[in-house]
């Protein structure tokens, strides 16, 4: 049976399958009964991911209250993201997050401006190159995403010796979200790994009082990224989903 895009399928493959003539009884028949099969697969799927969309959102909830969680609590995104399609979905929507998050806030302090500026014509321009491929996953498009996923990598290349080995200088961490994307859009076959890692470069935070890990400031990251899922595989926002205003 062939199926159509947004999980349909197509009725010259029932036509096909039922020979001439065939009866009109029959093809209502055979598509109630292919209907039925899509549905018992949707709802597998949900059942599948609902208790780690809701997982998600307990974090979040705990964060808020002022809970503090290893990074490793965000290892449930793994199979989330193992489908590749859903990974590079989920991929675009933390750079546009991250994109959004850097044009609302000013130049940080170890940044001059003009770097910071070209820093967000950086991302702006790869989450173009990230749409456009998305849109159409052709070769030509793929060696443009690579070649501007070297560009991006180049801007922050700089090692220096520490006693336990080179250790890679970072001035930005949303140009290295945008680098983790890039480079889960071309692996597809390591989407989920590369999904964890976008993951953790987009919520794990610092404070002296907790560490480095899911801390009270990563709530509405961890947040961000249950109300994703809850939408895609659900098809509604989190919060309409879990029947309150809010998490905390």
């Amino acid at each position: 049976m062939e199926t159509q895009p947004g999980g349909g399928f197509c009725l010259s493959s029932l036509f096909s399958g039922l020979g001439s003539p065939c009866s009109l009884e029959a093809i209502v028949f055979l598509c109630f009964k292919e209907q039925g099969k899509l549905f018992r697969q949707h709802l597998s799927n949900t059942a599948k991911v609902t208790p780690k969309i809701r997982q998600l959102a307990s974090i979040a909830t705990e964060l808020h209250e002022g809970e503090s969680f290893n990074i490793t609590r965000l290892t449930t995104l793994k199979s989330l993201c193992e489908d590749a399609t859903a990974a590079a979905r989920f991929a675009l929507h933390l750079a546009q997050l991250t994109y959004r998050k850097m044009r609302e806030k000013p130049c940080p302090a170890h940044l001059d401006p003009e770097k910071w500026e070209y820093y967000k014509q950086v991302v702006d321009e790869a989450i173009r190159q990230m749409v456009r491929y998305m849109g159409k996953p052709t070769e030509e498009a793929a060696d443009l995403v690579r070649a501007w996923l070297s560009d991006v990598r180049a801007i922050q290349d700089r090692y220096e010796q520490q006693a336990w080995g080179p250790v890679r200088m970072i001035q930005s961490t949303e140009v290295l979200l945008i680098e983790y994307a890039l480079s889960s859009l071309l692996q597809p076959t390591a989407s989920a790994d590369w999904g964890y890692r976008l993951a953790r470069q987009y919520a794990e935070r610092y404070n002296s009082r907790y560490g480095t890990g899911l801390i009270p400031e990563s709530a509405p990251m961890v947040e961000d990224m249950a109300d994703f899922w809850c939408q895609y595989h659900l098809g509604k926002p989190l919060q309409a989903w879990l029947g309150t205003s809010s998490l905390p």
